[in-house]
């Protein structure tokens, strides 16, 4: 398996914003991306300084991508995980766990104390994270002002 990992960049906006609305716009999230706001949302994260984004080819082809943003607390650096996807037809074969420990490393790398992230409760999603050693945290809560559904 010819796997290659590299750094996010707007020269591949295009495949990125592609792979992100066919898999957000699939179960189990079910949302209703078009590659143009997909591509307004990546490009503005990508065009910000606290930005580390990583994707993943095989033989060429975009398999997946994970990125977020680094902020500054108290006792160190955190990680917010913003996105994280695999095409859904490549599932399962390892390339989100090469993705996650890719970037698990980097975070070591820049000295990040906290890594976390907000995701859909559910056995693909919450799940996946817990069988990776994420927790769900005890002090912290989503709160949001949007109607539910």
């Amino acid at each position: 398996m010819d796997i290659k990992i590299e750094k996010m960049s707007l020269k591949n906006l295009n495949e990125y914003s592609r792979l992100f609305a066919s898999v957000f716009n699939s179960e189990p999230w079910n949302d209703s991306w078009t590659e143009e706001t997909a591509a307004l949302r990546i490009e503005n994260m990508i065009n910000t300084d606290t930005f580390v984004g990583m994707a993943l080819y095989c033989g060429g082809e975009l398999k997946g991508m994970i990125w977020g943003q680094k902020e500054y607390y108290f006792n160190g650096i955190h990680f917010q995980i913003q996105e994280f996807c695999v095409k859904q037809s490549e599932q399962k074969k390892g390339y989100g766990k090469a993705l996650l420990d890719e970037l698990k490393s980097e975070m070591t790398s820049m000295g990040v104390v906290n890594i976390y992230l907000i995701t859909s409760r559910g056995k693909s999603t919450e799940g996946y994270y817990r069988r990776r050693g994420f927790i769900t945290s005890d002090n912290m809560v989503l709160m949001t002002n949007a109607k539910q559904g």
